[in-house]
């Protein structure tokens, strides 16, 4: 259990919704038009928002955890400060998709969506469609938080742009803290002492390492994995690719990735591993929860997880460090995945909304320092969900009452816990958190990751033609890369064959989808 509320500070859980269709048009210029007439004036600036109470409707999705939103102590006092009050549906995650597609058809629909995770390509069709109205100058006239941060973060615009120019959608925002919640490569540096080696630098020095641990025991698995992509997401780097997505961009120009000579180069590599007994045999027949359970047991020594005391028993988890970037015969630049810090969609207004203006004043306080402490599952009313623990207020600690335990306590606070919603989740609180094993992961990735992070691909918006493409030629492409990176790996296919793989690739359509991909990125690029 412990375990379990430790990692809650470490994992997002985000939700895909696809498109739906209604056969109307707009723009901002429609939001409220199912009343405008009610629209009050707001306060830019402090609270309350407005002087005469309203009611927003607003659309969000509810974890198995929580407790019922308008219960929750946070959006009680949030009500209090703004004179808003939510009316909230909020049905289970697991029937969102289903309920806002049907609200959606049935032009049911709420006057806000929060913590939607509304893809880009739904995104845009629901904005075409004038369902959810253009935000851009409403950030610009109501929402200086938001704004603040577009302004200090080029890439944050560009990446929540859709393909007709507009922005649609809110994110959830995070800084470098995304990558205490990203995967990173843990290693046994005490059976690496002991062998008498050092932390290895390069992929041959990795191997001599795994080797060592193979002849130590010979029932310890040196490289664990659970389909390989997990080990990928680092190993891959080291030949001059990031492995966090197929498609990477190198000069401006996207590059498949599984097509080149560098990536055959990493599958001949792990091939090596999966000969000489150093990867885990079971590599592409177990689920994560089978690796994990041989980490119980400390038969790992290399896994792939954001936190080593998940997979590995916590008193022995401080015997495992993050393996840093490594280099190779064919690549000698340092390099580690990263992302945009953007979980698209989180939020989005539509055209029923009656105060617009009050809408975006109200969501806008989240992305602030102050106002992201207090809707996120690690924050709250000071002294009373969470107290600095020193006198000069450089750590932190949440107040979970006798009797109670952090998962619930959160639970009942907020719709951050467990649940992508619309804020700015920033680097400086989460660190400052009074918690060992976290502060650990964070020690681990500014040393060893963040001066070599680098996103392989931004995130670029679709038209919707090019959306319904894309899909189906992904859809046999990955596919196949998938089934042949295994079967590349294990020897049933041999690299001689390399060029029919390539060939079939060629016939599926690669050449359109990287095309596709290169006409996104471009007017990501110009925007």
């Amino acid at each position: 259990m412990k375990k379990l509320l430790i990692l809650l500070s470490l994992l997002i859980s985000v939700g895909i919704l696809v498109g739906c269709t209604k056969d109307v048009g707009g723009s901002a210029d429609s939001a409220g038009s199912s009343g405008n007439a009610d629209k009050v004036a707001i306060n830019e600036n402090g609270f309350p928002i407005v002087d005469d109470k309203i009611t927003i409707s607003m659309l969000g999705q509810k974890t198995a955890i929580q407790a019922e939103w308008e219960d929750m102590s946070i959006l009680k006092e949030y009500e209090k400060m703004t004179n808003i009050h939510i009316d909230w549906e909020t049905p289970p995650n697991t029937d969102f998709k289903e309920k806002f597609n049907l609200l959606v058809a049935s032009e049911s629909y709420p006057e806000a969506f929060f913590g939607a995770a509304i893809s880009p390509e739904t995104q845009l069709k629901l904005g075409l469609e004038g369902i959810i109205i253009p935000l851009e100058d409403l950030i610009e006239e109501h929402a200086p938080n938001f704004k603040k941060l577009m302004d200090e973060n080029p890439e944050l615009r560009k990446n929540i742009t859709a393909a007709d120019g507009h922005i649609y959608a809110l994110p959830r925002y995070i800084d470098n803290t995304r990558d205490l919640t990203s995967k990173k490569l843990w290693i046994n540096k005490k059976w690496i002492d002991e062998a008498g080696l050092e932390m290895p630098k390069t992929v041959d020095d990795l191997y001599t390492v795994l080797k060592a641990f193979k002849e130590r025991d010979p029932d310890i698995i040196p490289a664990g994995s659970s389909g390989l992509n997990d080990l990928k997401w680092g190993i891959l780097s080291a030949f001059g690719y990031l492995g966090t997505n197929n498609l990477n961009v190198v000069d401006d120009k996207v590059i498949y990735v599984p097509t080149t000579d560098n990536y055959k180069e990493f599958l001949q590599y792990m091939n090596k591993l999966y000969n000489d007994g150093l990867l885990d045999a079971e590599t592409f027949s177990q689920d994560e929860q089978q690796l994990y359970a041989k980490g119980e047991h400390m038969l790992l020594g290399l896994f792939s997880h954001p936190g080593a005391f998940v997979v590995v028993p916590e008193e022995e988890s401080w015997d495992y460090v993050a393996l840093p970037p490594l280099t190779s015969s064919i690549n000698d630049e340092l390099m580690w995945p990263s992302s945009s810090g953007v979980n698209q969609g989180a939020f989005a207004i539509t055209d029923k909304n009656q105060n617009p203006e009050a809408t975006m004043r109200w969501v806008d306080y989240f992305y602030s320092d102050e106002g992201s402490t207090f809707i996120s599952q690690t924050g709250g009313i000071e002294d009373v969900d969470w107290e600095w623990t020193d006198e000069t207020k450089t750590k932190w600690r949440q107040i979970v009452p006798e009797g109670e335990n952090l998962t619930d306590v959160n639970a009942k606070r907020t719709p951050g816990t467990g649940a992508a919603i619309p804020l700015y989740v920033k680097k400086e609180w989460v660190q400052k958190e009074d918690s060992p094993l976290n502060n650990n992961i964070d020690k681990e990735v500014i040393e060893k990751y963040e001066p070599y992070f680098k996103v392989a691909f931004p995130e670029v918006h679709y038209t919707v033609d090019q959306s319904k493409e894309l899909t189906a030629l992904k859809t046999d492409i990955e596919s196949y890369v998938e089934q042949m990176q295994a079967n590349f790996v294990v020897g049933k296919a041999s690299f001689d064959e390399w060029s029919d793989y390539i060939d079939t690739l060629n016939k599926m359509g690669l050449d359109r989808l990287i095309e596709i991909n290169q006409e996104a990125y471009d007017v990501w690029n110009k925007n």
